[in-house]
């Protein structure tokens, strides 16, 4: 009783701390109002400004989607018209904080009902020895991602991209307690409020045994179903689909954001404009199926990697996309000790977000820079992402290597 108690209370003091330190940002409105406005952490479908704006057509009665100014999803809009309905300055601030303490808590879970890493060799040495289980408790997993400097103030900036983190970590929970059509649904949610999370459907499948894949399947494309058909009752018309994915898909909408669809499509031109966006595109979805082949026995994996490809490659990337990724990130700290770029990728984080808001005001405030000052800034953040991809996927399979080959393990090997 004695641990559980401690447990309880390590618990309540993280929960307490980090939505303590949330509520404390929110109470300083400057701050909280210029990061709503901040393209690093709002794009146009996840932007919590537009989604008041829409919110208003909508309570309004004038069809929000008309215009091209709104592109979030529909139970977005009937969520947030009753909760801006309260006249409580706190209640949206409570609600993201909560969601974020659910996505910790989740992880959390996920942390503790993870298989335990298969053991390298009993011949390795005591530092080699550190890759035999895991190393981070459950209780930091969830704390790292708290205070993880991208989560919070993502938080604060109150975009959209919080409720689609959400469902990814929950279908990521239930997949692995064998909770088939929660799982289904919940990155049904996903998918319908982003678009991208579709192509975690094959590694949640795989945590399940293959008997069950076409239900799994059936379950999802279901749900989503059911989702639009919600969406369609809701708003009364089809013309969210065009407004939502189509924006999505083919770029409608260049605003500035940290991806790297934006400026490339802006001085494109018009006669290459499709034939790019069908590879851009097909990029983000491409590396699904080799990885879900090689891969396979770790499909938790597999998902944290899609997730981090998320983070780089879709047509209106943010911080919070890197903060879910980062956040699953420590569920794999068996291959920690295998990373080679660490100390350069952390450095590649801070450098770029420290200079992107400098970069952002020599563009648009001092007119003593331009889009491409902004554009190379973002280009240096992906190239973290991209570099910590790199380095888990060889690390996994370096891992699965040395487990193989005891004798190699610590040594070079040449691939011939």
């Amino acid at each position: 009783m004695g641990i559980i108690d401690r447990g309880c209370r390590s618990h309540a003091i993280l929960y307490s701390a980090a939505i303590v330190l949330r509520l404390a940002i929110f109470s300083f409105p400057s701050v909280a109002d210029t990061l709503l406005q901040r393209v690093e952490f709002a794009t146009p479908v996840t932007s919590y400004k537009r989604l008041t704006e829409g919110v208003y057509l909508y309570d309004s009665n004038v069809p929000p989607y008309d215009g091209g100014l709104f592109h979030q999803a529909p139970l977005l809009l009937s969520i947030f018209s009753f909760l801006t309905s309260i006249p409580n300055y706190y209640t949206i601030p409570l609600l993201y904080s909560f969601i974020d303490i659910t996505i910790a808590h989740c992880l959390y879970r996920i942390k503790q009902t993870k298989p335990q890493p298969t053991p390298l060799s009993n011949e390795t040495n005591a530092t080699t020895n550190n890759n035999n289980g895991n190393t981070l408790q459950p209780h930091l997993v969830a704390a790292l991602y708290l205070f993880n400097p991208f989560t919070v103030l993502s938080c604060v900036s109150r975009s959209s991209i919080i409720f689609s983190n959400l469902s990814i970590v929950m279908a990521i929970l239930c997949a692995q307690r064998d909770r088939r059509a929660m799982a289904m649904g919940w990155i049904a949610f996903a998918t319908y409020l982003g678009l991208y999370p579709a192509m975690l459907v094959p590694p949640l499948v795989l945590m399940q045994p293959s008997s069950k894949s076409l239900g799994m399947v059936t379950t999802f494309i279901a749900s989503l179903a059911g989702l639009l058909g919600l969406s369609r009752w809701l708003v009364g018309s089809w013309d969210f689909i065009k407004a939502t994915y189509g924006v999505i898909l083919f770029l409608s909408d260049l605003t500035p954001n940290s991806g790297m669809f934006w400026y490339f499509f802006i001085e494109i031109f018009d006669q290459f404009r499709s034939f790019f966006m069908v590879v851009f595109q097909f990029h983000a979805f491409i590396f699904v199926a080799p990885l879900c082949i090689k891969l396979r026995h770790q499909p938790l994996f597999i998902v944290t990697v899609l997730c981090g490809i998320m983070s780089v490659f879709k047509s209106y990337p943010a911080v919070g996309d890197a903060a879910l990724f980062l956040g699953l990130l420590p569920l794999h700290d068996e291959l920690f000790t295998y990373f080679r770029y660490g100390f350069l990728v952390t450095n590649i984080y801070l450098y770029s977000s420290v200079l992107a808001p400098i970069f952002w005001h020599l563009w648009l405030y001092a007119g003593s820079g331009n889009a491409n000052f902004f554009y190379a800034i973002t280009l240096v953040y992906n190239l973290g992402s991209v570099l910590l991809l790199i380095d888990m996927i060889y690390s996994s399979l370096r891992r699965d290597f040395d487990i193989e080959h005891p004798n190699a393990i610590g040594k070079h090997v040449v691939q011939k």
